[in-house]
């Protein structure tokens, strides 16, 4: 049985930045419709993103295309290509980075990702593909997770078209979109081309809570869904609300990919994961982590301990920087041979400054 509440206590580097920039307010779940929260929530992303694209002077780094794959159903899925300018005339190929956004089903547009996806192109030698797929509540389960894996089959097909190698494809997506990234593992395994490598940041992998293993905690109070139940960015108030939008009208259960089998997961790609400490979806990425590395899979496991899910939207906190730093690492990581390492989970504690 796992306890992981000692990641729980909030860091002075986030009670700092709350103190100079107050508390965040509640989320609006219970007095706006889903769609108009979506509409604020993207505005407020793609302004982020594009002033962040400016900031940094990613633009003249990058060079990024607009295309559109065709989905099983019909459906045009809005997907951006990302690779390093001056590269049209190589004749090397290069890795490919399959990135599936974060925001609960709901959130994302191509615009809000795309300073994301520039930075880990302008930081090494690679090609993003990020896949806008679609989200609730216009488009509840399985849309996003049907976009997701057409998109993926449309890079591998497609992969030297794009000046990528085929043979050094790693999938990778950020909460939400770490679902789907592990969903299409789960779904190609075994297949050829194999995939390199899977990167998971904060996912989001049991979406139905009430099938989270109860006996996976020493104690009920230890578990992440109860210690952060209040956290703030994503409390779990906003989870259950992600979750019901999801599932739509008709009340589908959505599958829980993070409740795969130790036999379904041998034979997975080299994973690394990137967890919040104060998120109730940490153990989430734990109990993943745990299970992959019993059936034998390589895994890289970094947690930031005491900040709450995608902390990286703050620019001000040293550890979004430490986040960006970590993304590509991960990548390069996943690239690389790796082998399976002897349990207990190796925990990499991310601490810029001190716990409280």
């Amino acid at each position: 049985m796992a306890d992981h509440s000692q990641f729980g206590s909030p860091t002075k580097e986030w009670l700092n930045h709350e103190a100079a920039y107050a508390p965040l307010p509640e989320p609006p779940i219970h007095t706006l419709p889903a769609q108009e929260i979506q509409k604020q929530v993207n505005g407020g992303r793609e302004q982020a993103s594009a002033e962040a694209m400016k900031a940094e002077g990613l633009a003249e780094k990058v060079q990024i295309k607009s295309i559109r794959i065709p989905a099983r159903d019909g459906h045009d899925i809005p997907t951006r290509i990302y690779s390093p300018r001056g590269t049209t005339s190589s004749h090397t190929a290069l890795p490919v980075y399959v990135f599936y956004h974060g925001g609960g089903f709901i959130y994302g547009t191509p615009d809000t990702e795309d300073a994301t996806c520039s930075r880990i192109v302008a930081a090494m030698p690679i090609i993003v593909i990020n896949v806008a797929y679609r989200h609730a509540p216009q488009n509840p389960y399985p849309a996003a997770h049907n976009d997701a894996s057409d998109a993926f089959d449309w890079v591998m097909s497609n992969a030297s078209s794009i000046g990528g190698d085929v043979d050094m494809v790693v999938v990778g997506g950020v909460s939400s979109g770490g679902n789907l990234a592990a969903s299409v593992v789960l779904e190609k395994r075994g297949e050829e081309p194999r995939i390199r490598g899977l990167v998971l940041g904060i996912p989001y992998l049991v979406l139905n809570s009430g099938n989270f293993p109860a006996d996976y905690h020493v104690s009920k109070d230890k578990a992440s869904r109860i210690q952060c139940a209040k956290a703030p960015v994503l409390p779990m108030a906003v989870v259950d609300f992600f979750a019901k939008e999801f599932r739509g009208k008709s009340g589908v259960v959505v599958p829980d990919v993070g409740l795969a089998s130790e036999r379904d997961l041998a034979g997975f790609p080299s994973t690394a994961f990137l967890v919040a400490g104060n998120d109730p979806l940490r153990d989430d990425g734990f109990m993943f982590a745990e299970k992959m590395q019993r059936a034998g899979v390589p895994v890289k496991f970094h947690v930031f301990p005491g900040l709450p899910h995608a902390f990286r939207r703050f620019d001000d906190l040293k550890s979004s920087k430490r986040w960006d730093e970590l993304t590509v690492e991960s990548i390069q990581w996943t690239l690389s041979e790796q082998k399976p390492q002897v349990p207990p989970l190796d925990v990499k504690v991310e601490e810029s400054t001190s716990m409280t």
